[in-house]
């Protein structure tokens, strides 16, 4: 029986220990177990760890880096609408008003897309890390030497963009503020107005003075009434001439007779300009007078329609009484030419003159008188502006009513001053702008202003109303960049690849803002007024996107060698967590095994156990 205990006993204890294994699935599940394979394999399971963990970092690492190549894919479809835009200023370069501002419509846009391509790279961060940040170095003009330029009279808002490099620029303002016209633009309008002797001149005013085109606009028709407007920067001066209302009548009011002479009137109606001319005819004779500048005014002061014609009664009064056959005499006059004696007499405040016979007998008493006007026949118009600008013209009549309707319109003449902004960096190279250039050639404009060194693009808003006095005395000042803040690495992307960290690579972060540390994309330069502005911006955007190509294909390449990593890091961890497996867990199918063998052994000990107490049982009934 003792012996039957003790087996049964140890067959439990076996029992117990698989039914262990099976439900730990484990063989050695402590150092009791199996020393050497324990910690041999806990030494695997911790490398695997170990790995596992480094392989969440290498995913983490892989989904900055993917942040960073959505943000470049952004970045170079916003470059690619860019450069749509600078293809359609190409197609704008006409100097008339619409291309103009059709080109400034698109720089604006240009600006707005310039503005995203930051804001992109900015939102391209991942966990603390962004790619597309660089490495923080910048520059930027310093605020001294800002304030210096902008206490020129005329310039404002100046600074430093795209800068690329520290340097010091020399800002200069000169010339003379001279005015004249594009001669073209003269002929042009010479031509197709019906003008003659156009010019522009004058010297920019040094308080209320600007840069903009002069236009002027012929209406009217043939045999009426014609009006020129002559504007300048919203302010406009009118004209109105050949109005054919001005007229000068003959009429009798006492007929001649026997002892009665004839006395007859010429009236002055309408409305008077200069060049206009008034004819008397008496007897034949005619006497003429042509208005001149003089008679619109009175010291200085311009005559009333009324006083106008009272003028010029009076002149053509004058004219005749001087004609050779009379001789004046005050205001009235008395000739004898062919044998016939006349009177002619002005009453000041009248727009008539009288002309009488001095012969009161036979055919003397009567004469006859007749008179007409007619239309200068050119029209000198000349008119200063507010901002210094002087515009003369002749309008010629024979010219315009041959052109008939023809020459109504609206003729722009470029205008030029002799001002230009210049700037010159350390190296001696100067950039300039200036306002005798055509239009389309580096021509200085109100506002900003951009000249583009290869260091960066110095930009000043000009003011051509105030300008002139920093042309005059040729004002001065440096515009200075300097480094703003150091390199760093904080946007680097380290990855550790094994455990001790002998094994890893560096993702170094790239700049690809617009700025002159990165893609080099500056804002739309003068509003794209010339064709080299444009140029500019397309230079710029195939610098960008090179660099974007290049930026891509690094982190590309290094995506790819940190994928392959995680890959072989998750495969070896799995290697060796199976060989840790193999050292400490149970063969599931051979335990099984064993356990229905000891269950058997169970029965068959206690059954043993049972007979065998029964048999003890037995002897003892025989007492």
């Amino acid at each position: 029986m003792r012996n039957n205990l003790l087996l049964l006993q140890k067959t439990n204890k076996q029992v117990e220990s698989i039914q262990s294994r099976l439900a730990t699935g484990n063989k050695v599940n402590s150092a009791l177990d199996g020393p050497n394979s324990f910690f041999a394999a806990k030494g695997l399971n911790t490398r695997a760890g170990d790995l596992s963990s480094l392989k969440e970092a290498m995913g983490q690492a892989i989904s900055t880096i993917q942040a960073g190549d959505k943000g470049i894919t952004a970045i170079e479809d916003l470059v690619a609408q860019a450069r749509g835009l600078t293809t359609t200023a190409y197609s704008n370069l006409g100097n008339d008003a619409s291309s103009i501002a059709a080109r400034k419509s698109l720089a604006e846009q240009f600006n707005r897309l310039k503005d995203q391509i930051d804001k992109i790279a900015g939102d391209s961060g991942y966990q603390g890390k962004n790619l597309l940040k660089g490495n923080g170095l910048t520059l930027d003009s310093t605020a001294d030497s800002r304030k210096g330029v902008n206490s020129i009279s005329g310039l404002s808002n100046s600074r430093v963009t795209n800068v690329v490099s520290a340097d010091t620029y020399s800002v200069k303002v000169s010339g003379t503020g001279a005015i004249s016209a594009d001669l073209e633009d003269i002929a042009k309008a010479e031509d197709s107005r019906g003008l003659a002797s156009l010019k522009v001149a004058g010297t920019i005013s040094a308080t209320s003075g600007n840069f903009s085109d002069i236009s002027v606009e012929i209406r009217g028709n043939s045999g009426r009434e014609r009006t020129a407007i002559v504007t300048e920067n919203g302010e406009s001066r009118t004209f109105k001439f050949f109005d054919n209302t001005q007229s000068a009548v003959a009429s009798t009011t006492t007929a001649g007779a026997s002892g009665t002479p004839q006395t007859s009137r010429v009236t002055i109606s309408g409305s008077i300009e200069e060049g206009d001319t008034f004819t008397a005819t008496v007897n034949g004779q005619s006497f003429s007078y042509t208005v001149e500048a003089g008679d619109l005014e009175n010291a200085g002061v311009a005559r009333t329609p009324d006083e106008l014609r009272e003028q010029i009664a009076s002149k053509l009064a004058d004219a005749v009484a001087a004609g050779s056959d009379f001789s004046a005499v005050g205001t009235s006059a008395t000739a004898d030419g062919t044998g016939e004696r006349f009177n002619v007499v002005y009453n000041a405040g009248n727009d008539y003159f009288e002309v009488s016979s001095d012969l009161t007998t036979g055919t003397g008493t009567s004469f006859t008188i007749g008179a007409t006007s007619s239309n200068a026949s050119t029209k000198a118009i000349s008119l200063t502006f507010s901002s210094g600008t002087t515009v003369s013209f002749t309008v010629d009549r024979t010219l315009l009513e041959a052109k008939g309707t023809a020459a109504n319109g609206v003729s722009t003449i470029e205008k030029n001053v002799d001002i230009t902004l210049s700037a010159t960096n350390l190296n001696g190279v100067t950039v300039e702008r200036s306002g005798l250039n055509a239009r389309g050639n580096s021509k200085l404009s109100e506002g900003e202003n951009s000249l583009t060194f290869d260091s960066g693009t110095v930009r000043v808003t000009v003011d051509a109303s105030t300008v002139k006095a920093a042309a005059s005395a040729a004002k001065s000042a440096n515009l200075t960049t300097v480094q703003r803040t150091d390199a760093n690495t904080e946007n680097d992307l380290a990855v550790q690849f094994n455990a001790d960290n002998t094994s890893n690579i560096q993702v170094v972060s790239r700049n690809v803002t617009s700025d002159g540390q990165g893609l080099r994309i500056d804002y739309a330069q003068n509003n794209f007024l010339d064709r080299a502005d444009i140029d500019k911006a397309v230079a710029s955007l195939d610098f960008a996107t090179s660099t974007l190509r290049s930026a891509s294909q690094a982190l590309s390449t290094n995506l790819n060698v940190i994928q392959t990593r995680e890959s072989f890091t998750n495969e070896f961890s799995n290697v060796l967590v199976e060989g840790a497996n193999k050292l400490v867990q149970a063969d599931q199918n051979e335990e099984g095994a064993n356990l229905l063998l000891l269950q058997t052994r169970q029965q068959l000990g206690t059954i043993s156990l049972s007979l065998a107490n029964q048999a003890q049982q037995s002897i003892l009934r025989l007492f």
